[in-house]
C-alpha cells in the first residue's frame, strides 16, 4: 500500500511540475496570438489577462494518455482491455472540448455554437460506451438504467461542465473547486481499485495546484473556457460514470450518485440561481450577466481572498461529505454534515444576495419587460452589424444603439476625425448619480466614451451596462473586419 502512495505523490508532483513550467510559455503565447481576457462588462479584473491556463493544466494528461495508449498497443496486462473504448472516448472528448474552448477564448463563439460543440464532445463519450449503469433507489431496489443511462450521463456532463464555466468569473474560484473535486474523484477511484482514473485525477490535482499559484488573487493567467469546460467535462465523467467502478462495485445507489455531485455543489447552486434569476427578470437564460454568486459576494466583502476562502471551506466540506457517504454508506453522520453545510451556505447566500428583501423581487418584476428588450437587443444589433459595409454606417448604427438603450451621452472618436457626439434630449432619472465609461478598441483608433443614468434597480443597472458592453464588443469586431478589408484593397 505504501508503494501506491509513493506513486500517487509522484503523479501529483508530475502534474505540478509540468503545469508550473508551462504557464510562463502559455502567457507569452497568449499575448502573441491574442488569447487575452480584456476588462469590462461582467469581468472583475482590471488588465488584459492571458487565458491559456487550461492548456497548461491539460498538458500532463497528454503524456499520461500517450503512456496508456502505448500499454494498450503492446497488450499490457496492466490494462483492463474491456474499458479501452471508454477511456479513449473520454480522452478524445476532453481534447475536443478543450479545442472548442480555445476557439471561444479567441473568437467568442456565441452560446449556440458553443453548446453544439459541447454536445458533440458528449456524443464522443457516449459512443465510447460510457453510461451511468445500474442504480439502487432507496425503498425500491436495483434499477438497470439501460439505454436511459446514456442521456442521463450526457445531461450530467453538460450540467457540470457549464456550471464550472459559469463559476469561472473570479480569480482562483473554478480552479479551487476543480482541485477539491479531482482529489475526491481520485480518492474514490483508488478505493475502488481503478488505478488509471486514480492517476488521472491526482495528476490533475497537482496541475491545478500549480495553476492556482498563478491564478490565486490577483491572477496573472486564467484557465479560460478551454480549461473550465475540459475540467468540468472530465471530472463529471469520473465522478458519475460507471467507468470508475472496480471489480467489487457493480452498481451504485441513488444517494451515492447524488453525493458524487456535491463537489460541484457551489457551481450547481449558481446555475440554479442564474436560471431562476434570469427567468424572473425576463432575461434570456443562456446570455451571461453580472449577478453570479461570486459577483455578489465581491460586492459585499470587497476582499477577493476572503471570498475565495469562504467558497473553499464549503467546497472542502461538500467533498468530505461525498467521501464519507461513498466510503461509509451506512452512516448517517455524512448526511448530517451535508445538511448543516447546505443550510450554512444558503444562510450566507441569503445574507449576501439579499434574497429576503421583497423590494428586489418587486423591482425585478417591474423591470421585466425592459429586461426582455435588453435580452433581444444584442441579437438584433448583431444581425444589423453583419450588413454594415463602411465606418460611416457603423457610426450611424451606434447612434441607434445609444437611442434605444437610453444612454445620456456618447462620444465616438474614430481615427482622429471630428468626434461624433450624441446627447439624449430626455434626462433619465435626473436626480440620480451619473456613471461614465470609456473603451479603447483593440488594434484601432476607435475610442468610445459614455454617460449612463443610475437606475433604481441595481440588477437592471448592471444588465444594461453589460448589454451596452456586449454591443461595443460586436462593434469592435466589425470595425476590425472593416479595417482588414480596407487594408486588403489598398
Amino acid at each position: 500500500m505504501d508503494q501506491y502512495y509513493k506513486y500517487i505523490a509522484i503523479l501529483v508532483g508530475f502534474g505540478f511540475i509540468v503545469t508550473y513550467l508551462l504557464i510562463p510559455a502559455m502567457k507569452r503565447l497568449a499575448v502573441a496570438y491574442g488569447f487575452l481576457s480584456y476588462p469590462g462588462g461582467r469581468k472583475l479584473h482590471g488588465n488584459a489577462i492571458p487565458v491559456l491556463g487550461g492548456v497548461a493544466i491539460f498538458a500532463p494528461h497528454l503524456v499520461l494518455f500517450s503512456g496508456y495508449l502505448y500499454l494498450v498497443g503492446v497488450g499490457s496486462a496492466l490494462i483492463d482491455h474491456d474499458t479501452v473504448p471508454q477511456f479513449i472516448s473520454v480522452f478524445a472528448g476532453t481534447l475536443w472540448v478543450l479545442f472548442v474552448g480555445l476557439i471561444d477564448d479567441r473568437a467568442n463563439l456565441g452560446w449556440r455554437k458553443k453548446l453544439a460543440g459541447q454536445i458533440f464532445g458528449v456524443m464522443i463519450v457516449l459512443i465510447g460506451g460510457n453510461s451511468i449503469g445500474k442504480i439502487v433507489i432507496p425503498f425500491y431496489g436495483l434499477i438497470d438504467t439501460g439505454a436511459l443511462g446514456y442521456p442521463i450521463l450526457g445531461f450530467i456532463i453538460l450540467l457540470v461542465m457549464n456550471a464550472i464555466n459559469l463559476i469561472d468569473g473570479m480569480d482562483g474560484l473554478a480552479g479551487g473547486i476543480c482541485f477539491f473535486a479531482s482529489l475526491t474523484c481520485g480518492i474514490l477511484a483508488f478505493a475502488k481499485g481503478n488505478l488509471l482514473v486514480t492517476a488521472i485525477c491526482f495528476t490533475l490535482a497537482g496541475s491545478l495546484v500549480a495553476f492556482l499559484r498563478f491564478n490565486f488573487p490577483p491572477a496573472s493567467i486564467f484557465m479560460g473556457d478551454s480549461g473550465s469546460l475540459s475540467m468540468g467535462f472530465m471530472l463529471s465523467i469520473f465522478a458519475t460514470s460507471d467507468i470508475v467502478k472496480g471489480s467489487g462495485s457493480r452498481y451504485t445507489t441513488l444517494t451515492t450518485l447524488l453525493a458524487l455531485l456535491l463537489p460541484f455543489a457551489i457551481a450547481l447552486i449558481d446555475v440554479a440561481l442564474a436560471i431562476a434569476r434570469r427567468w424572473i427578470s425576463g432575461r434570456k437564460i443562456f446570455l451571461p450577466d453580472a449577478d453570479h454568486i461570486h459577483h455578489r459576494f465581491m460586492e459585499m466583502f470587497q476582499r477577493p481572498r476572503l471570498v475565495i476562502g469562504i467558497f473553499y471551506i464549503f467546497s472542502a466540506l461538500f467533498c468530505s461529505v461525498t467521501l464519507l457517504i461513498n466510503l461509509n454508506p451506512g452512516s448517517s453522520l455524512p448526511w448530517i454534515i451535508a445538511g448543516v453545510s447546505i443550510i450554512g451556505l444558503v444562510a450566507i447566500m441569503a445574507l449576501v444576495l439579499h434574497v429576503n428583501r421583497i423590494d428586489r423581487l418587486t423591482k425585478a418584476i417591474k423591470n421585466r419587460q425592459d429586461c426582455q428588450f435588453l435580452s433581444t437587443f444584442n441579437s438584433y444589433m448583431e444581425a444589423r452589424l453583419r450588413r454594415v459595409k463602411s465606418h460611416d454606417e457603423l457610426v450611424l448604427l451606434m447612434e441607434v444603439g445609444v437611442r434605444d438603450l437610453d444612454l445620456l451621452k456618447v462620444e465616438v472618436n474614430l481615427n482622429g476625425y471630428q468626434p461624433h457626439v450624441w446627447n439624449n434630449p430626455r434626462d433619465i432619472h435626473p436626480d440620480s448619480p451619473k456613471k461614465t465609461g470609456l473603451r479603447n478598441f483593440k488594434d484601432s483608433d476607435l475610442l468610445v466614451k459614455w454617460v449612463v443614468p443610475t437606475h433604481d434597480d441595481p440588477s437592471y443597472q448592471k444588465y444594461l451596462e453589460l448589454v451596452w458592453w456586449r454591443f461595443l464588443s460586436a462593434v469592435e469586431e466589425k470595425n476590425r473586419l472593416l479595417e482588414r478589408c480596407e487594408r486588403r484593397h489598398e
